[in-house]
């Protein structure tokens, strides 16, 4: 049976993608990591993945603001990536009725968006008409021009929307005293642009280094020498005072009550105390690592 709904449709690709996985050392997990990635800015921001399509991917939002803000956020989110061999991408956005059979997506907004991620440049992201009036604040657009795209009986009026990356890397610091915990969690923050400066085994060790540094975030078990008690919860209380430029991140393998109530005291903002189980969540645990580095507040992981 099919259904007949109202959405905005973005369509995804790598662009020069054979050049890319011959310069790459591993191609497959590079694309399947970039894949993940793009999945997860669709879910994050309220989409449905509608499928994968060799290297990129397509996408249904109910809002078109939100559809364009995710293709803004895969372009950030891609060039931010380190690997091997920069990757790049281009994206296309079409609004309209679509009908719906058998979890795929059919009708013109489909081809149109399909066919504008293929017009477009690597780092583009050009839109419809129909999507640039309904998702007209969400993204600084320039007129890209009246094109004629192969499939459709009228030519389409495009917009690009534009964006900027990140001027710099977010720069953070691991304090842990399990040196496999700290590389595995480094490991994981370099693998999607942010930067680690630096790794400690104890607080004093840290907080040296927070001096040296100034680092955007400060990563910490809770337990560490001397004592492996409340050592992370009373360096967050000092370096509240100490260091307020720099963020921090408390893990925990046993959320008290009490930890929370003194960091929420000692340091209201720029503060995350997690369950360490939450880093084997790579999307997750980024998103809160960039959410507290600029100030938000995580507990418990309630978002």
């Amino acid at each position: 049976m099919s259904l007949v709904r109202t959405a905005t449709l973005v369509f995804t690709d790598v662009v020069d993608s054979t050049a890319f996985a011959a310069a790459s050392d591993d191609p497959g997990e590079a694309l399947e990591l970039h894949r993940a990635d793009l999945t997860w800015q669709v879910e994050h921001l309220g989409g449905q993945l509608v499928k994968t399509m060799g290297d990129g991917v397509m996408a249904s939002f109910g809002s078109a603001s939100a559809a364009v803000e995710c293709a803004v956020a895969m372009q950030r989110a891609t060039g931010e990536t380190e690997s091997d061999q920069a990757l790049s991408i281009r994206i296309g956005v079409s609004s309209g009725d679509v009908r719906v059979h058998d979890h795929d997506f059919h009708g013109l907004a489909v081809v149109e968006a399909a066919r504008l991620c293929a017009h477009a440049n690597g780092g583009q992201v050009l839109l419809s008409e129909r999507t640039r009036l309904l998702a007209p604040d969400c993204a600084p657009m320039t007129d890209a021009g009246i094109l004629q795209l192969k499939g459709l009986p009228e030519p389409t009026h495009a917009w690009e929307a534009q964006w900027t990356a990140v001027a710099t890397k977010l720069r953070a610091v691991l304090a842990d005293d399990a040196v496999l915990v700290r590389e595995g969690i480094a490991r994981l923050l370099t693998s999607v642009g942010i930067e680690v400066v630096g790794q400690a085994g104890d607080p004093t060790e840290l907080e040296s280094l927070l001096v040296e540094l100034r680092p955007d975030i400060a990563i910490v078990d809770v337990r560490m020498p001397p004592t492996f008690t409340t050592e992370g919860i009373d360096l967050a209380a000092r370096l509240a005072v100490s260091a307020p430029h720099t963020a921090i991140l408390v893990l925990t393998q046993d959320p008290q009550p009490g930890h929370v109530a003194r960091l929420l005291e000692a340091a209201p903002r720029g503060l995350g105390y997690l369950l360490k189980e939450r880093v084997s969540d790579l999307h997750d645990f980024t998103d809160i690592v960039r959410r507290v580095a600029v100030g938000g507040t995580v507990i418990d992981g309630s978002g």
